[in-house]
């Protein structure tokens, strides 16, 4: 059956071994079963600022290989002049047993090495020039995608229903564009789901380009569909853009 069961630790009470399993299981059980269907990823929080020459990742909860972990401080990390393409990183530890504690536990750090091994998730990217600073704020929506100096997220995977979805910063960046510049119903829908929504699952995403765009149905990754929605919010604010789309093919009848 369904149940709420909290312990009652009052006066004249004896500490019972069920009232503290009780503490221990309560919210690891709720975030196990809320969260049981969500994918590896980012759930909430980690989001990344700017300051002096220290990058700050705030608290945050991350999926990965169906256990839950949780950053409840905030964690600064050191970057540098990079030239090239570096990625700010968890790495996922094994498994250690204790006689008090079974731990799971991870770092974050920055790398050179842009290709994530298998206990990695990526939380940013960025190639910072010699003298530059780096920041973590967006002037506009091509901005997402800026070379050098800025943090970028487009590749980032957040956690969604059964897969990773794209960032919800440039979701719902994307969704601000759609609002001020489209009267399209299908625009309007998609932006107000988007709006309303902290985490946009990633077929809702591609639905929307692929009937926006009419493009073939494909497993586009996370450059692709920001590709496609830039290409899109240039095209309502008036600026036209030279990416080639892959669009449906349609059967033509000819008619003598």
């Amino acid at each position: 059956m369904f149940i709420n069961k909290f312990p009652n630790f009052k006066r004249g009470n004896i500490l019972k071994r069920e009232m503290l399993e009780n503490l221990r299981d309560y919210p690891r059980d709720f975030l196990n079963i809320y969260f049981k269907d969500n994918s590896d990823g980012i759930i909430s929080g980690a989001d990344i600022k700017i300051k002096d020459k220290y990058i700050y990742i705030n608290e945050g909860i991350i999926k990965f290989k169906g256990v839950i972990y949780i950053l409840n401080k905030e964690k600064k990390v050191e970057y540098f002049t990079t030239e090239e393409d570096v990625l700010i990183k968890i790495k996922i530890f094994n498994k250690q047993e204790t006689n008090d504690f079974t731990v799971y536990d991870s770092e974050v750090f920055i790398d050179q090495e842009i290709e994530l091994k298998g206990n990695e998730l990526e939380l940013g990217r960025f190639k910072l020039r010699e003298g530059a600073k780096l920041r973590a704020e967006y002037k506009d929506f091509a901005d997402y995608s800026t070379e050098y100096n800025v943090i970028n997220r487009i590749n980032v995977k957040y956690s969604g229903i059964e897969n990773p979805t794209i960032s919800p910063v440039i979701i719902k960046s994307f969704a601000k564009i759609l609002i001020s510049n489209s009267q399209d119903n299908l625009d309007i829908n998609f932006a107000m789901q988007c709006l309303n929504s902290k985490i946009v699952n990633r077929i809702v995403i591609t639905s929307y380009l692929e009937n926006r765009l009419k493009l073939n149905k494909e497993n586009y990754n996370n450059e692709e569909i920001y590709k496609y929605l830039k290409l899109i919010a240039k095209k309502l604010q008036g600026a036209e853009d030279d990416i080639k789309v892959k669009r449906r093919r349609t059967d033509k009848i000819i008619v003598d």
